[in-house]
């Protein structure tokens, strides 16, 4: 972390990002928390559980192969 110009080096480039983004816990600039956060998004799955629930957020693929009731065991 460099003091003279209040940035913080990302653990992921290198490059500089603000002070104020690392003490708000960050520690990658925001173009490698964009990939980061997208690569997570992308392992989520939005489903309706139940009738007049809504839907629910599944992060678990053999959870949300269970809840398909037309698919058998796989």
């Amino acid at each position: 972390m460099t003091t003279h110009n209040k940035s913080c080096e990302c653990e992921n480039c290198g490059e500089l990002f603000p002070l104020k983004r690392r003490l708000l816990g960050y520690n990658v600039c925001l173009n490698c928390g964009d990939l980061v956060a997208a690569k997570q998004r992308a392992a989520w799955c939005v489903a309706p559980i139940a009738h007049k629930q809504g839907a629910t957020l599944v992060t678990n693929k053999a959870d949300l192969k269970g809840l398909n009731k037309y698919v058998g065991d796989m």
